[in-house]
Formats: structure tokens, C-alpha cells, sequence
């Protein structure tokens, strides 16, 4: 995974000369590497003069100042493609636009809540297709690291029909590998033409969420996390197209080829901008590692206090004092000295004021150091001030611990804090996921953690081996500290959470075989209990009914595009595993699979699914009783009496599995635990 690499592009934004900043936005190449004719050429722009535009193809497109499209006569579109921020709407100074009145170039206000954040919004006519083209360019001024959600807000003249990627799934939450867009298709009567948003890349590794409100409105949304000085841009196109009348995927893929993100970047010549398009590169940077600890201070830590300034200063001696006093977004907190492991000052170069405690917890706050001072080995008296004060690192002592020896869970916010949990009721909250909401608790979760560098939501893991890809929402979590008490944290903020609970792979998960486990696309695994009892198939023409209880394994072969009831539908080519050693080929007559998760009733479309192992079947109760007999001899005291009961378990074969596991996981007997090992390992 590669990180962006912007350092060239970041020099247009932050020149003083708003000529250069104009040439950088619309000449796109960086202002150095221009002739000068070229640069003045290129940053001629005029006050932009407002109103509908008219495309070659007749349609009509009314761009406001902020650069969002209203209504104009019965288009679909009430009010589209405004933008917001970290829950905050998008204002504007006066826009520019080009010399032919295309291209329309919006310039940010500040905004209170994100400084340092500059944004503008570039708006073209792509006269030929009857499409707008928009690039949204952020860039981080601010000292340090800034998550931005973006949200892209569409409302409707009316309740809209429905909606339909170019890969023909029907409202989906969230766009997948290969799907680039939507169409949204206006009711009967409402108007005669359809919108399509192109929104990514078909390889891109940000995947933009879409929400719907109550089919009046759409909401699509990006995740974008900027380092210190660092840029990022989206690009997405809007276009009105004739009402699809068919839906499979061949006239999709035709319908949505003429809008494709990369084909318009290249037709703007935007390939210096290729590093910038978080949602047109193929591979987007990984989540840093760890880059809050005390090793990101850059001061080699020993037995003694060391006082940093700068790159090369290292004071050596003693610091004194009784407490830090800490005041942050959540709250103002006395810490005693004695479990502070360093201290940054508002002079941190680099860093924000922050201080790091022995466990590994950290709290970035506005900080007040009352009566300390920095004694120096050799001779000498520092006071410390929280003003000037660059790094003070703290030398080891026993009170260094690890968070796990008296936590349960650490949870880090994109703001550099570190919080200890210790209580596992202390957290809990609603995640949304593609099919469904799923309540979360602590002590269910094993991670949670966002989704690459720039990708929208998050991918958490429970304990019973759940590992699928969330949406926080927007209503704030709230969680039970060590060091602050009850806070409440916004979903922007939060970045990870980590549990005492080892992390697994989605293939090393060893599920109990009490309950079905679904596979979906990108590592996703849902465990649940399947509803449906039956499942139709049709194998060469015939249609057999199998029940579930009778199905061990169902796995996916292949997709083929179909229609259902004239609505775009996805029939997969499963394969079906019966218990009894028989095997079943076909298309499985159904939409969707009904599954209960965490308490919820969710509907998955098979589409999504790739594979799914079924619960282990349970004995009668005659063979119960005699599985746990055979069990307690396990442990006789006579050699053969064991040998027996150990090869009659065996023979029960998959019947025997979840009594055996359950009997494993409480045994305290080595002797018996190792023969129910071995006879699990025969029976898998």
C-alpha cells in the first residue's frame, strides 16, 4: 500500500499569489513546471456569472455559487451534489469561472470547526455528454493529521423510483470493486429523465457509502484522512440520461462506459493530478502504524528525565512538579506526576500538546504545568512552562505498565488521544452495515478500526468471528474512560478500538458449528442463524427443494446477470454439499437469504454471498446420551477403557462436533482434552 506523495502539488495551494493558486487549480501541472505564457494563460479567470447553463444534448443545469445544481423545470433534481463537512454545510466567496463560462472554480470560506482546511470545488460542463464534472480539492494546513468526511447531498423534486449500480445491484449501501455509480430513476409523472452519478473508480481502493432518505433524498460519502500540509482531491460526474428501459448488465455498462471518471480526468488532461484522486487511484495508502507512542517523540528513553528542544537539544536531569493539569474537547483532568511518561508543549514542533502517561494512555488537551521545573544532571534550574515547552520525556519506572494488565480495551481518536477502558459494559453502540444494523458491546468486539488510509467506514471484528464492514452513523458514542469518566465521542473522531482479544484472519476462524457463517465479498464473514428452511434450486431445468437442516456447505461458482420482475437482479451459480455426501448444481430461486445477527433480522442478497458453512447438525436425544458417556470414560483410569471410548466417539463423526467442542472448551482434564483434540481434528 502506498501513501500519498503530494509535496509538488501542495507548493500551488500554499504560494501567497492568488494568480499562481489560480493556475495550479485550473493549468493542474505545478506552477514551476509551466512556461510562464502558459501560466498566465491558463489563470485568466473572470467573476463567475451565474446561471443555467445549457448542454449540447438539451439539457439544462443550474449551478449555484457553492457549486451545487438546483431544479430547473421538471427535472428530477430538486437541490444536488451540496457539500458538507464534518457535519457542516460548504459557503463560498464569489466564484470564478473560465473565459467560455464552462468551467466554474468555488473557493472555501474558512470554517471554524476545521482550521487550516482549505477547499474548492471545480465545476465543468462537459458540453458533448451532457454531464457536469466535479473535482473537490482539499488541503490540510493545520500542524497536524485531519479526517474529513465528505458528504454529497442530492435531494429530489419527488420520491424517486429506484436506484442501480452500473453492475446492476439495486440500491446498494455501499459501491464494491466494480461498481463506479448509480442511476436513480424518477417515479411515474415525476420527469423524463433519469440521473446518473459516476462516483469512483472501478478499481479505486476508497469506496464511497450511499444513504438514502426516505426516497426523497441521497447522500454519498467519503472518508479522507490528510496529513500536515498534505492534499487530496474526489472527482465525480453528474450526467441526465434517457430512463433506463432495461436493466441487465450490458446496457448498464453501455449507459454508464461515456461517464467514466478516468476517461474524463484524461480528457482534462488531469494525469498530474492521477496521485491526488483518492477515488480514481487504484491502491490507496494504508493506516499508518503506530504513530502516537513514545517513540514518535524521537527521544531515546532511559532511567533519567530527558528535557528535548528542537532536532539535536537533549537536556539531561530531573523533572519536579505535582501534576499536569489537562483541559481537552472532553473534559479537564488533575494527573499526578508520577504516571506521566512525557509531555509535549505547545512548542512541539510537529506535535500537538499532548501528555503521554505510563500505561500507554494519551490525552491531547491544552495543558497547564503549575510549579514544575527541569533540574539538570550537570548543574542548572529549568522552569518549565507549558507555553515554551517543546518535549519532556520522563525517565522509566515501575510504574510503566501495559494498558492490559488493568484494562479491557484502549479506544484511539483521530484528535492523537488514547483512552484506557476498564470496564467491559463501557461501551456500546450501533454500526450499520450493507444488510442491516448491528448492535455492538465491548466485550463482543475483538477490533474496530477504519478502512485503509482514505476509505469510508470501518471493518470490526467480534468474538464469535462476525468480521464486516461498518458505518458508525452520525449519533455520537458514548464510552466510559479511566482517566476522564463518561465522554462522548464523535464518529468522525473516532479512529480505532482496541480488545484484550487476539486478532484473527477471516480464513483462521474456527467457527463452533452452532451457527451458519456467511463469506462475502472482501474478507466479510456473518455469523448467524439462517432463516429461510428451505432452499429452491434449479439444477438443469428442475427445481429441488432442500432443506437447509440437510445442507452442510454452499459455495458460489459463478454470476450471471438476470432479470427479476423486471428490476436488475443477480442470480449466482451455486454449489450445494448435503450432509449425506450429495451435491447439488444450479441457480438458487431467491433474491435474498433471511439471517438473524446480533438480534436483527437481515436480508442478504445472494449476490453477495460467496460461501456459506451451515450449522453442524445436532444427534437425537438417544445419541446425546451416549456421545456424553463414551465422553466421561475419556477419562478413565484404565488405558483401554480410553482407546474405546475415544474410537466410538469417532465414529459418530460430524454429530459428535459441537457436543466435542463444547466439551473441549471446559475440560480441565489434560488427558481428555488431548482425545477430544484428536478426534476433532479427524472429524474437520
Amino acid at each position: 500500500m502506498r501513501r500519498l506523495s503530494i509535496k509538488r502539488k501542495t507548493v500551488c495551494l500554499t504560494r501567497k499569489s492568488i494568480g499562481a493558486a489560480l493556475a495550479c487549480l485550473l493549468g493542474v501541472h505545478a506552477v514551476g513546471a509551466q512556461e510562464p505564457e502558459k501560466v498566465e494563460e491558463k489563470s485568466h479567470l473572470l467573476p463567475a456569472a451565474m446561471g443555467v447553463r445549457i448542454d449540447k444534448s438539451g439539457n439544462s443545469w443550474d449551478i449555484a455559487a457553492d457549486g451545487s445544481i438546483g431544479r430547473v423545470g421538471s427535472t428530477m433534481v430538486n437541490h444536488g451534489l451540496a457539500l458538507e463537512l464534518n457535519g457542516q454545510e460548504f459557503d463560498s466567496f464569489q466564484p470564478l469561472m473560465t473565459r467560455d463560462g464552462r468551467e466554474v472554480v468555488v473557493f472555501g470560506k474558512p470554517m471554524p470547526h476545521l482550521p487550516g482546511v482549505e477547499v474548492q470545488r471545480r465545476v465543468k460542463l462537459v458540453d458533448d455528454l451532457g454531464a457536469l464534472r466535479y473535482v473537490e480539492f482539499f488541503y490540510n494546513g493545520s500542524s497536524r493529521e485531519i479526517v474529513l468526511d465528505v458528504f454529497l447531498k442530492t435531494n429530489f423534486s419527488g420520491n424517486y423510483q429506484t436506484f442501480v449500480s452500473n453492475r446492476g445491484r439495486t440500491e446498494p449501501l455501499i459501491l464494491e470493486a466494480g461498481e463506479t455509480g448509480i442511476v436513480v430513476s424518477p417515479s411515474p409523472g415525476q420527469a423524463n429523465r433519469a440521473f446518473l452519478f459516476n462516483l469512483v473508480g472501478s478499481g479505486a481502493g476508497l469506496r464511497p457509502g450511499i444513504s438514502s432518505q426516505n426516497r426523497f433524498g441521497l447522500t454519498f460519502q467519503y472518508r479522507v484522512s490528510l496529513e500536515s500540509g498534505e492534499s487530496a482531491s474526489l472527482i465525480h460526474a453528474v450526467a441526465q440520461v434517457a430512463i433506463p428501459q432495461n436493466f441487465d448488465r450490458q446496457s448498464l455498462l453501455a449507459l454508464f462506459d461515456p461517464y467514466s471518471l478516468g476517461g474524463l480526468a484524461e480528457k482534462d488532461d488531469l494525469d498530474d493530478w492521477n496521485e491526488l484522486l483518492v477515488n480514481l487511484a487504484g491502491e490507496i495508502g494504508a493506516v499508518k502504524g503506530d504513530h502516537l507512542g513514545l517513540e514518535a517523540l524521537g527521544v531515546e528513553r532511559d532511567t533519567r528525565d530527558v528535557l528535548a528542544m528542537g532536532e539535536t537539544t537533549r537536556l539531561i536531569g530531573t523533572a519536579k512538579g505535582s501534576e499536569v493539569v489537562a483541559s481537552g474537547p472532553y473534559g479537564e483532568v488533575s494527573i499526578p506526576l508520577r504516571s506521566v511518561a512525557a509531555i509535549v508543549g505547545d512548542s512541539g514542533a510537529g506535535f500537538e500538546p499532548s501528555v503521554y502517561l505510563r500505561d500507554g494512555q494519551i490525552f491531547s488537551a491544552n495543558l497547564s504545568l503549575p510549579g514544575m521545573s527541569f533540574s539538570q544532571t550537570g548543574g542548572g534550574k529549568l522552569e518549565i512552562n507549558a507555553s515554551t515547552l517543546d518535549r519532556l520525556v520522563l525517565g522509566n519506572a515501575e510504574a510503566d505498565i501495559d494498558w492490559r494488565e488493568s484494562g479491557v480495551a484502549m479506544i484511539e481518536t483521530y484528535s492523537g488521544d488514547r483512552l484506557r477502558i476498564n470496564d467491559p459494559e463501557a461501551l456500546k453502540f450501533i454500526a450499520i452495515t450493507a444488510w442491516g444494523e448491528l448492535p455492538i458491546a465491548l466485550n463482543q468486539l475483538t477490533w474496530l478500526e477504519p478502512i485503509g488510509r482514505s476509505g469510508a467506514g470501518y471493518m470490526l471484528e467480534l468474538m464469535d468471528g462476525t468480521r464486516c464492514r461498518v458505518f458508525l452513523g452520525r449519533n455520537k458514542v458514548s464510552v466510559d474512560t479511566d482517566l476522564l469518566g463518561n465522554i462522548s465521542i464523535s464518529p468522525v473522531d473516532l479512529r480505532r478500538v482496541t480488545t484484550l482479544a487476539e486478532r484473527g484472519q477471516p480464513k483462521q476462524i474456527v467457527q463452533s458449528g452452532m451457527r451458519a457463517a456467511i463469506r462475502a465479498a472482501g474478507g466479510q464473514v456473518i455469523v448467524g442463524n439462517i432463516g429461510n428452511t428451505t432452499l429452491p434450486l434449479v439444477s438443469s431445468g428442475v427445481l429441488i427443494d432442500t432443506p437447509t437442516s440437510q445442507i452442510r456447505q454452499i459455495t458460489r461458482v459463478e454470476g450471471t446477470a438476470l432479470s427479476s420482475g423486471g428490476m436488475p437482479e443477480k442470480s449466482p451459480h451455486f454449489e450445494i454439499e448435503r450432509w449425506d455426501g450429495g451435491v447439488l448444481s444450479g441457480l438458487i430461486r431467491l433474491d435474498e437469504l433471511s439471517m438473524r445477527v446480533g438480534g436483527r433480522n437481515w436480508k442478504i442478497p445472494l449476490e453477495d454471498i460467496q460461501e456459506i458453512d451451515m450449522p453442524w447438525p445436532l444427534p437425537d436425544h438417544k445419541s446425546l446420551e451416549a456421545i456424553k458417556k463414551l465422553i466421561t470414560l475419556l477419562g478413565s483410569s484404565e488405558w483401554d477403557v480410553r482407546e474405546k471410548a475415544t474410537r466410538e466417539l469417532g465414529a459418530f463423526g460430524y454429530l459428535a462436533r459441537p457436543v466435542l467442542q463444547r466439551e473441549l472448551a471446559t475440560s480441565g482434564d489434560p488427558e481428555v482434552s488431548r482425545r477430544l483434540e484428536r478426534i476433532l481434528t479427524n472429524v474437520n
